[in-house]
């Protein structure tokens, strides 16, 4: 059964926010299946989202932790929920579930092996700076509810550490940005020169490439087309536009998209000449204007 076990995005978070809870313990995975019983693989395809979730191992897990009650209750809810969408996905029906695809991205991008991102009306989110992003949230673009800067700044690091990491152990990363969305003012030209300096930055790293473009396959929306390590972890398209975010999972589509996206790569401008381009724009941006 395990073997077979095709999680989606939102039971993949919820394993994220199991792990994530005995990281802020500060605790073991040998250490947590001494405690609960468990065994290491039985705790490890859990956090992974590679079984269903029993809510009684969710429960102690939580009182292992020493949690709050309503924080392991809301998981177990999410985890009835997700379930509940799973058995309605296989008999036809439409799934009633939500998942918070703007919150959740966030980890996703930092469990990537690859990812593919087509800018239509700016910088792709996972490549904002902090000032970028809080500019845009004010534009309306999509983002969680309760907005955690500190919490946003840590994520994007880490990836971003990853990415210039020694030894390849970070995401391919591959990105087209529209022409439009490069010349964009979003905050102030400061804040935007930040975020293509930022760009050029990251250019310096063999597994990261931009590109600029005149058009896209989805026209004034922005994607990112993410491939996981995992054989169980099928692709998965972030989209977003229109003051909204989603995930797309059907598998189809994600290869559409991708298809799509290397098209469109093959008429882009190509890297280095990308750089320039971005270059020759940070250096109008100025406190003065654009």
């Amino acid at each position: 059964m395990t073997k077979n076990f095709m999680p989606s995005m939102a039971e993949r978070a919820i394993g994220r926010e199991l792990r994530r809870w005995r990281n802020d313990a500060g605790l073991s995975l040998s250490v947590v299946c001494q405690r609960a019983g468990f065994s290491a693989a039985t705790l490890s395809l859990t956090e992974n989202a590679l079984k269903p979730f029993d809510p009684l191992d969710i429960m102690l897990l939580g009182r292992i932790y020493e949690l709050p009650n309503h924080v392991w209750k809301q998981t177990i809810r999410q985890a009835e929920t997700v379930a509940r969408e799973r058995t309605q996905s296989a008999n036809g029906q439409h799934s009633s579930g939500e998942l918070n695809a703007a919150k959740d991205v966030d980890d996703a991008y930092l469990e990537a092996v690859t990812i593919r991102a087509f800018g239509a009306d700016m910088i792709p989110r996972f490549l904002q700076t902090p000032e970028y992003r809080i500019s845009a949230t004010a534009l309306g673009c999509p983002t969680y509810r309760a907005y955690c800067p500190g919490r946003t700044a840590t994520l994007q690091t880490r990836w971003t550490d990853s990415l210039t990491a020694a030894g390849g152990h970070g995401p391919t990363v591959e990105v087209l940005i529209s022409r439009h969305a490069l010349r964009r003012t979003v905050g102030n030209p400061t804040i935007t020169n930040a975020a293509l300096l930022q760009l050029i930055r990251l250019s310096e790293s063999e597994a990261f490439t931009v590109q600029l473009t005149d058009g896209g396959p989805l026209p004034e929306s922005s994607y990112v087309h993410l491939t996981f390590p995992h054989r169980q972890h099928s692709d998965a398209v972030y989209v977003e536009g229109s003051g909204n975010a989603r995930y797309i999972e059907d598998s189809t589509v994600c290869q559409l998209v991708n298809q799509s996206f290397r098209a469109l790569q093959q008429v882009a401008l190509g890297p280095a000449q990308s750089i320039e381009v971005i270059a020759e724009t940070a250096s109008t941006m100025t406190d003065g204007g654009d």
